[in-house]
């Protein structure tokens, strides 16, 4: 087996003597690292393009499972991505995903569309979320300044932690996790690299500490849409009235209009009494008088216009959310009924309802004794709007209130105290609940985030039908609320035994089940406000765009020699194949400081150079037996678009005379026993909408200059983002089509290219 390069120049101290040199490139008055020249002495911690003063910033390190099979192997490739960049490259989730915000989950389709200020991102489009703050990994609130929306066809990873709600995400959207064997170091991870052995990031939403108060009127008006109308048929009353009176069978009525014969004969009946005209539309609004409001046509006195969510009326929104509901009646569609449904045998649950409601609203409520219910009924309008606003009405579309997410753990403990007196089940360790409304759910789950429990979700289908007293009924998915009970009253047994850890700010989760399903449609993303760039979907904390903040927002740690030389050291003890260093142009100097305290560590693994090639001579020549596998982004060939998209007109001359010397220094790929990389060189080449000429001159530059027996990875993963979306590369802004690819792999295939990366060809072609 080859021995990592390094070795040898190590054995004869000519590692250290590397580093000295290297250090002195960094020395004004002109850096000299790399082919930019900026004009600062960063020995002295001075900036220039990069970023990047004296110390190496590590964005983060982590085993990769993204890379080429014979990097990542079985145990990943140990990549090292360090912040900033030399150059200044331009370079999602499904609808539906949930998206924690302070006013609880919503539908991040949902942001998009309520946004404004719409304009193209590519073949996409953004717009400004209308005031949306999200929940970042910190469990802090942040906005939401912008919303992405653009086509997608490929896989979707689907992640689904335990305890927690599945997520979908594209492959390279990333996710905060932990590898097992380094739970306290949390990274940004692409989705399509996790495995079963990472835990992810459950953060805690933190909420407020105020008093806060409802202003009803504000409530009412939402449930005041103008007007209140009976439903309108989709028929005109006309024609319907001439169908339904002549000779027909209703069956051939019913073929005509689109009904059911049932209900065609339901509509007879409703003509014979003379009631089928539909009522006339209803101005409805709302009384303020001696700060108490009321809607017009409703008694005197009203219920009060502010009304403080404290915990009493905290605990009625739960008990409704469990087992209330507002009964309109169809000929007074303006007047509401609240009813709370329990139990013949709950008299004291039944009586708690009624003296919070004479408490909160000075209303006596009435008792019905039903066949299999005792009902507690308030007949005031603006009570029940109130209840039907803030939680929903019907059992699908019931929801927590939006003002429970950022109010005290009190009145967040209060509800689901009422919630799970009314519709709770108890175990020896848990109190359990079920509905068949998914956003019930998924708000009930982060109302326990709140109170520093993690619960568990799942939805269970049950059969279509079931039969009921003789009556045969749908019956729909049943989401299932856990919540541990000592945890739930306050008490954490710190001898506790469980799969997740709390770790304080958040909970890390281990990964109960991933794999893919292919998908092709709208994909949607947010940009957030804050330094995490973050945002929970819908518990799990993920990342924004995966290349642009590291490469423009310079961000992540500080490493000086000593803490380079740790995580090279960390990533060998965590059984990575090789340390793979990502965008080291510019930190030449630092990598080869930190190198022999890594060597004197113990480090055993080949090195790879990860590389966009826009390197100088001179730091090539110091890494020439250092470096074991170099593997070079080779973007373009021509000068205008070399000036376009990276912001240099020669990189092209740079790349390619790098590229040669990167050849002579370590030859072709040499694989081991198993298949993995030992020394040698990977070109790779990222295929870009509409510059098949580029991927064609590339591809010939490969055959002719460094022969047919280069490995070569032909990817094809491109998708706008960064820059792209500014309106200014239009001609970018959308991802290669499948024709595109094919094409680019047609041209390898022609030039006599043997070594095309197989994975890559597999994962293009399927549209990924």
């Amino acid at each position: 087996m080859l021995e990592p390069s390094y070795l040898a120049l190590h054995r004869s101290d000519g590692l250290r003597e590397r580093a000295r040199q290297a250090l002195e490139l960094l020395s004004g008055p002109s850096c000299t690292v790399c082919p930019r020249l900026c004009k600062v002495d960063r020995l002295a911690d001075e900036r220039g393009l990069c970023r990047i003063g004296r110390h190496a910033m590590v964005a983060s390190h982590f085993p990769h499972f993204g890379e080429e099979n014979c990097l990542r192997g079985w145990r990943g490739s140990g990549t090292i991505f360090f912040s900033g960049c030399n150059l200044r490259c331009v370079f999602c989730l499904p609808p539906g995903t949930r998206v924690a915000t302070d006013r609880g989950p919503r539908a991040i389709d949902d942001l998009f569309n309520e946004g404004s200020d719409e304009i193209r991102h590519g073949h996409g489009f953004v717009r400004r979320p209308a005031g949306v703050r999200v929940y970042t990994v910190t469990g802090e609130p942040a906005p939401a300044t912008k919303a992405f929306r653009h086509r997608y066809s490929g896989d979707l990873v689907r992640v689904k932690a335990l305890n927690a709600p599945e997520v979908k995400l594209t492959p390279n959207h990333t996710v905060f996790a932990a590898h097992r064997s380094d739970p306290a170091n949390v990274m940004k991870i692409e989705a399509g690299s996790l495995t079963r052995d990472h835990y992810l990031v459950v953060p805690k939403p933190k909420g407020s500490t105020g008093d806060p108060h409802l202003d009803l009127a504000e409530v009412l008006q939402h449930h005041v849409s103008g007007r209140v109308r009976t439903r309108r048929r989709r028929i005109d009353d006309t024609r319907l009235e001439t169908a339904l009176a002549g000779g027909r069978s209703s069956k051939e009525v019913g073929r005509e209009l689109g009904y059911h014969p049932t209900y065609v004969r339901r509509l007879r009946a409703v003509l014979r009494r003379g009631e089928l005209a539909a009522t006339p539309a209803h101005t409805r609004t709302v009384h303020v008088e001696d700060d108490r409001i009321r809607f017009a046509g409703e008694h005197r006195p009203g219920i009060p216009t502010m009304l403080p969510l404290d915990e009493t009326l905290a605990w009625v929104l739960g008990i409704y959310c469990a087992e209330g509901h507002v009964h309109r009646a169809a000929d007074r569609p303006n007047s509401l009924r609240l009813v709370f449904s329990v139990g013949r045998h709950e008299d004291d649950l039944r009586r708690q309802i009624s003296a919070r409601l004479e408490r909160l609203f000075g209303l006596t409520p009435t008792i019905e004794h039903r066949r299999t219910t005792v009902t507690v009924e308030v007949g005031k309008s603006s009570v029940g709007a109130l209840c039907s606003t803030l939680c929903g009405s019907g059992a699908r579309a019931k929801r927590v209130p939006p003002q429970l997410f950022t109010g005290p753990e009190a009145i967040v403990r209060a509800f689901l105290d009422g919630y799970l007196a009314g519709d709770g089940t108890e175990t020896s360790t848990h109190l359990v609940t079920n509905t068949v409304s998914p956003d019930l759910a998924h708000g009930l789950y982060a109302l326990g985030l709140r109170l520093n429990l993690l619960p568990s979700i799942h939805c269970w289908t049950p059969p279509s039908r079931k039969t009921i007293e003789g009556r045969s009924v749908r019956q729909s998915p049943l989401w299932y609320v856990k919540f541990k009970r000592d945890r739930l009253n306050g008490t954490i047994n710190e001898r506790e035994r469980t799969r997740w850890r709390d770790a304080g700010d958040h909970f890390l989760v281990p990964i109960h089940r991933i794999d893919r399903k292919p998908y092709d449609g709208d994909v949607y993303n947010l940009e957030v406000d804050h330094p995490s760039h973050s945002y929970m979907a819908p518990a799990v904390a993920v990342g924004n765009c995966q290349n642009f903040d590291v490469s423009w927002q310079v961000q992540g740690e500080e490493a000086p020699a000593e803490r380079l030389a740790a995580m090279m050291l960390e990533l060998q003890a965590i059984g990575c194949h090789n340390i793979n260093w990502v965008t080291p142009e510019h930190v030449v100097p630092q990598i080869l400081e930190a190198l022999p305290l890594a060597v004197d560590g113990g480090l055993r693994l080949p090195t790879v150079y990860n590389t966009s090639a826009y390197d100088s001579r001179d730091s090539l020549a110091l890494m020439d037996g250092v470096v074991d596998v170099y593997m070079p982004d080779l973007k373009l060939m021509s000068r205008d678009g070399a000036r376009r998209y990276v912001g240099k007109r020669e990189y092209a001359e740079v790349a390619a005379a790098n590229i040669k010397e990167m050849k002579r220094q370590v030859g072709d790929l040499v694989l081991d026993e198993h298949g993995l990389a030992r020394r040698g060189l990977i070109v790779r080449h990222l295929v870009m909408p509409g510059l098949l000429e580029e991927t064609e001159a590339v591809l010939r530059f490969v055959a002719t200059e460094l022969g047919p027996g280069t490995y070569v990875n032909l990817m094809g993963q491109y998708y706008p983002a960064g820059k792209v979306g500014d309106g200014r590369y239009e001609e970018i802004g959308r991802r290669p089509t499948h024709s595109e690819l094919e094409a680019a792999f047609e041209i390898a295939d022609g030039l006599g290219l043997k070594r095309l990366d197989s994975r890559s060809r597999r994962a293009a072609l399927a549209g990924m």
